[in-house]
């Protein structure tokens, strides 16, 4: 079973390598944004591609959820063709559903962009609805790829399906740059196929040489593994849509705020969403394989402490970028986007919303760490149960503050951290996953010690900011934010080491061996 320096090895290795993918899926952003601007024809693309966005978005975060337990539970009873049989199974069922729910999406597309963003115009409804007629079928090879990412994680081969969103995205961005002014916005729809379909093809050639397994065309499968993937199956299908009925009233209000909110409340949840993930996902990726063998061998001391140090490592990892988010909104934002079309009166606007979505940063990022958990347990419908109340209290809130009071952009991400703070305070409550021996008196006063340490951190970027006057050129604003972080990553990590809530042996078992690849 992994202990918890082999945890904090796993995460660097997925860590390090998904930063690779998240800084390409920014300039994914960055290349859309040049050409697009944050305007009516970006809100029209974005309008095409949100369901589409929220399905493969799903997958990849919540994929491994059933399938790394459903590969683990199987290998653990030695028979490799059983394997080899749970592999195709999952292959073709997930391909012949995916492929029936695209062919849905595009037929059903103009009812659907109408249903998303009523306040557009009869015009920009028409392109949104031939764009997303193409983009519902980026989501085949999208779960495809997915079964093959999480069977590599299950053999617990980090590596490549940690990179796997560099290939995808390197796609995007070439069918972006190089296809844009010839083919407009159908570029990034190539863009999207190729990327996913290069992704595809990585890992399958991973799989081919390091873990060969013999495919068949099987659709039934049979067992407690097979039940148990129905299962979460199921409970992922309900989040699914649960998910996308709250995405879909969230388009409907922002369509009606001014233009370009409903692109900046794209972006500030895509940026924040996506660092919780680089931390505490990689964290959880890393950890997922022995917590569901842990759970299939019923060893519930083992599972209790792997999880008890997930949730340190995540809050030692999310404090510090909760900080610099708050503190810097307009530095990071002005490096990320302000270029070509999107101007600095834009960076001022998505600056806003990204700060009040920072706010969500951390209790997102425990919600995750929580699934994990769920999961490796095979407690698919708990999982249904939290999300569905999530997102049930984030469209009554988006109602309350955006449709009553009146907050304009801001009160969607305001409704996301108050639903986020409702959603975990139920789950301790309840007492899902044995939260209330989890968080025991260590972890509390280990969670002190990191605020504390995190108020250090953000009193010494205040006070950069006090005497160092932000700069007005793109590399001086670069240079700042990289003093600014550095810095105050230097202050709350030496806090945390005065206040001995981490060790030196601890800060350097990350070096250690490991065999990740």
């Amino acid at each position: 079973m992994p202990t918890k320096r082999q945890i904090l090895q796993g995460s660097v290795v997925v860590g390090a390598l998904s930063l690779v993918g998240s800084v390409t899926g920014i300039l994914v952003e960055t290349a859309i944004a040049a050409e697009l601007g944050m305007s009516a024809r970006s809100d029209v693309f974005y309008v095409a591609y949100t369901l589409p966005y929220v399905i493969t978005s799903l997958l990849a975060a919540t994929g491994q959820f059933s399938l790394v337990p459903f590969f683990a539970s199987i290998e653990a009873s030695g028979k490799q063709e059983d394997l080899a049989r749970g592999f195709s199974y999952a292959v073709n069922v997930g391909a012949l559903g995916l492929t029936a729910l695209s062919a849905l999406g595009a037929a059903t597309a103009p009812w659907l962009m109408r249903g998303i963003a009523p306040g557009l115009t009869p015009v920009q409804l028409g392109m949104a609805t031939e764009l997303a007629r193409w983009l519902f079928f980026v989501i085949v090879p999208a779960g495809v790829a997915e079964v093959l990412r999480s069977f590599l994680l299950s053999r617990r081969s980090f590596a490549l399906p940690s990179a796997a969103g560099f290939f995808r995205n390197m796609g995007v961005i070439v069918g972006v740059v190089l296809g844009f002014h010839r083919f407009g916005y159908y570029s990034l729809v190539l863009g999207y196929f190729a990327g996913h379909l290069l992704q595809f093809a990585v890992l399958a050639a991973k799989i081919a040489v390091s873990f060969p397994v013999r495919y068949s065309p099987v659709v039934r499968g049979g067992g407690e593994p097979f039940r148990n993937l129905r299962g979460a199956g199921a409970a992922q299908l309900g989040v699914a849509v649960g998910w996308q009925g709250m995405v879909v009233v969230e388009r409907i209000i922002a369509s009606f705020l001014p233009a370009g909110a409903l692109t900046a409340l794209n972006w500030g949840l895509k940026i924040m969403s996506t660092m919780a993930e680089l931390v505490a996902g990689s964290i959880g990726t890393s950890a997922l394989p022995g917590l569901s063998r842990a759970a299939a061998r019923k060893e519930e001391a083992e599972q209790r402490r792997i999880f008890h140090g997930i949730l340190e490592l995540a809050l030692v990892l999310v404090a510090p970028l909760v900080v610099f988010c708050l503190e810097l909104p307009r530095p990071i934002i002005r490096l990320i986007f302000q270029r070509g079309s999107f101007t600095p009166e834009a960076t001022s606007q998505m600056a806003s919303v990204f700060f009040f979505y920072s706010l969500s940063l951390l209790l997102y990022a425990a919600l995750r760490v929580l699934a994990f958990q769920l999961f490796a347990r095979q407690e698919g419908t708990n999982y249904l149960r939290i999300s569905i109340l999530q997102y049930a209290l984030t469209v009554g809130f988006d109602l309350l503050y955006v449709g009553v009071l009146r907050w304009g952009p801001k009160g969607i991400p305001l409704a996301m951290v108050t639903s986020l703070a409702l959603t975990v305070t139920w789950a301790y409550r309840k007492n899902l996953c044995d939260l209330r021996s989890m968080v025991d008196r260590g972890l509390r006063v280990f969670f002190a010690k990191n605020l504390l340490a995190a108020g250090l951190a953000a009193a010494s970027v205040a006070g950069l900011e006090f005497f160092f006057p932000r700069p007005a050129t793109g590399l001086g604003n670069f240079s700042y934010l990289v003093a600014t972080c550095g810095f105050g990553s230097v202050v709350f990590f030496a806090a945390l080491f005065a206040l001995k809530a981490i060790s030196l042996s601890q800060f350097w078992a990350v070096g250690g061996d490991s065999n990740q690849a």
